[in-house]
């Protein structure tokens, strides 16, 4: 297999498939059997999720000194029974200026590790659901060195990711992705545009959508007024990240998003007036090694 990672800037300069040990330790997460990888649409074309239904994207400083860390995640089903659905799908990470296309390998234990001019790399499955019917968390993650983005300032990050059947997944802030989960005809219209047709295209539905919720909790006074002036914030949909300040998903402000912060209790506070019931968990747990998204962390 042949698989590649461009920059707009540089080309891949060496790639390591991982193996060994580090393949072993995915492997011992998942049964025997063959498994194969289908996509279980929802309302939001992504899959039934580990602590999430959702597609996630993050940005947040990285565990190495002066590095930044970004990472698209997509919970799958895994099927034991259809062998032909373990395709590859292509990922591409938008961030300010720059891009990275990689592809993302298929089946429930493969993984690619590949180094590009200081740029580390993991595209492959980074957490399974234990069970002959489980779930796989397949990521893209890209730890970036300071000099790499020195002068971009704050970024603007989307992900998209494009199936072997021509199907695009889209992600971007967790605002719009509670959003899309929820209604199938905003999450058709959403995964076929990109952040620059947002505003002239998504801005009544997504009105529409705040607001049916702000009637529902009861919590605004203008349901109308409130969803225009969330949905003004909201649109277009990107993760916004400056690495000069101070990162976190909190109701003050939102720079980036780290993966083991609590941002439901945020979006759901500010789509809803209400955080939602039971308690809330973070969506992965690091570890210090690269990729830092634990594979050893099966759900039951």
């Amino acid at each position: 297999m042949n698989r590649a990672i461009t920059n707009l800037e540089t080309k891949t300069t060496r790639r390591t498939v991982l193996g060994g040990v580090l393949a072993s330790a995915v492997a011992s997460m998942v049964p025997s059997k063959v498994f194969a990888e289908v996509v279980d649409s929802g309302a939001d074309g992504s899959a039934l999720g580990l602590n999430s239904k959702k597609a996630n994207l993050y940005a947040f400083p990285g565990v190495h000194p002066e590095t930044t860390v970004i990472a698209a995640t997509w919970p799958i089903r895994l099927n034991r029974f259809d062998c032909s659905a373990q395709k590859e799908s292509q990922v591409t990470i938008h961030a300010g200026a720059r891009r990275w296309d990689v592809e993302l390998p298929g089946g429930p234990v493969e993984a690619a590790l590949l180094e590009q001019q200081g740029c580390r790399i993991f595209a492959g499955s980074v957490a399974t659901q234990s069970g002959t019917d489980g779930v796989v968390l397949k990521a893209v993650i890209i730890e970036i060195p300071k000099k790499v983005l020195t002068g971009s300032g704050a970024m603007d990050i989307w992900a998209e990711r494009v199936l072997h059947t021509g199907q695009r997944q889209r992600v971007g802030s967790p605002f719009i992705a509670a959003l899309v989960a929820e209604q199938a005809g905003l999450a058709r219209s959403y995964h076929n545009l990109s952040p620059s047709d947002d505003r002239a295209m998504l801005m009544e539905d997504i009105v529409k959508a705040i607001a049916s919720k702000s009637r529902k909790s009861g919590m605004a006074g203008d349901p109308d007024a409130y969803a225009r002036r969330v949905a003004s914030r909201l649109l277009p949909d990107v993760l916004h990240y400056d690495p000069q300040w101070p990162s976190g998903f909190t109701f003050a402000a939102q720079n980036g998003r780290h993966p083991e912060e609590v941002s439901d209790l945020v979006v759901d506070t500010i789509l809803n007036g209400s955080p939602a019931l039971g308690s809330p968990k973070a969506d992965v747990h690091l570890q210090e090694p690269f990729p830092f998204f634990s594979r050893r962390d099966s759900v039951a």
